[in-house]
């Protein structure tokens, strides 16, 4: 095996932690001597031990903890993203790998935490250990775009979706809009609540439509074990929502819900309101929402919050469902924008995925523009 192929096995093991570790990086560690892995780990849980520890502990459970200091010490170890210097919930996994006395450590990214950015680094390197990063750099910053986002934006990885009509409609002039996309569409869309920690809603869309908001699969359908829980993302609203019958969904006894407006509101169990005095608060509150530990946001809403976003220009990622159908000029569009002066001027994305649900087609775009 080559060095590449061990950094691979290195993102395999991080993708293990996708669903438990935001709002940490995803990360897999591999320990290898004389060209043989000798442990392997990943971080796989919000708090506990990071990637590296968790290597070390297969190594000694595997060859017993006498001999697996003798085989630690001098060899090479591959992760995905920087080891932390700084100690949090867990002791600086850089001084770790100093007392093992590794001999390598190959890094496919730094960590973009200015707090830990290249001090990690700095430590080994200043330990007389060997450093090496870069490795399968593209793919391990694909990764964890979510860490990143977080870290360089100061906000959570958003994700607009919408379906639509062929004609870029998403509902009928009297407001009518179930279902435009098919049920093996709406299935996969419940994939993609699952893996994010929150899903937004404007409020005319929370009041017309009284969505539920939460992931409707089996664990089986999310290949989680019979007694894994699944995280539910927590409900956001944009808008000054108020607690009534009309959206009893949204508002239930056992869920998170956090409202974002400009206006005071009651205040009730399980339900957080954000007040703004800007009218225009959504960047200010997107940074509150990763304040709170909510890393990554699907936005559901209809088009006045679509166009909030894209305006703004505060996404990261757009999918759209498009199925076989037309709803006519006076149906309500997807996204209504304003026109640029230049073709040059126009908002680009870059496609990165296509995929079939029966006659429903899946576009997946990433924001080109930031």
């Amino acid at each position: 095996m080559k060095d590449h192929d061990f950094m691979a096995r290195a993102i395999e093991l991080a993708a293990r932690g996708r669903l438990k570790v935001q709002p940490n990086p995803m990360v897999g560690c591999v320990i290898v001597k004389n060209n043989k892995i000798i442990g392997e780990g990943w971080h796989k849980e919000y708090g506990k031990d990071h990637a590296e520890i968790n290597a070390i502990k297969n190594c000694k459970r595997i060859f017993g903890a006498k001999k697996a200091l003798k085989l630690i010490a001098g060899s090479n170890i591959y992760v995905n993203l920087e080891p932390c210097s700084i100690e949090k919930n867990t002791p600086p996994c850089s001084n770790t790998l100093i007392e093992h006395q590794i001999k390598r450590l190959f890094c496919g990214t730094l960590d973009p935490n200015p707090k830990i950015n290249g001090q990690g680094i700095k430590l080994l390197k200043k330990a007389g250990i060997e450093t090496s990063v870069g490795l399968l750099k593209n793919e391990c910053k694909e990764l964890n775009r979510v860490f990143f986002t977080n870290q360089k934006k100061s906000r959570p990885y958003i994700i607009l979706k919408s379906a639509q009509s062929l004609d870029g409609k998403i509902a009928l002039k009297n407001g009518e809009s179930n279902w435009i996309s098919n049920s093996q569409s709406r299935k996969n869309s419940h994939h993609i609540r699952s893996t994010v920690k929150g899903i937004l809603v404007g409020r005319n869309t929370a009041e017309q439509d009284n969505p539920s908001l939460t992931v409707r699969l089996s664990n089986n359908e999310l290949g989680l074990g019979r007694d894994e829980i699944i995280q539910q993302p927590v409900k956001i609203i944009l808008g000054n929502l108020q607690r009534s019958k009309k959206v009893s969904k949204i508002f239930t006894s056992n869920s998170k819900v956090i409202v974002g407006s400009s206006q005071s509101a009651k205040k009730f169990k399980n339900v957080e309101y954000l007040k703004y005095k800007k009218k225009n608060f959504l960047e200010e509150f997107l940074q509150d929402l990763l304040d709170r530990n909510i890393s990554s946001i699907l936005v559901e809403g209809g088009q006045k919050t679509l166009n909030a976003f894209l305006v703004n220009n505060l996404f990261d990622e757009l999918v759209l469902y498009t199925a076989p159908m037309f709803l006519g000029k006076e149906s309500k569009d997807a996204i209504s924008l304003k026109a640029p002066d230049k073709i040059k001027a126009s908002l680009k994305l870059q496609m990165i995925g296509v995929e079939e649900f029966k006659d429903d087609i899946k576009t997946t775009y990433y924001n080109k523009n930031i």
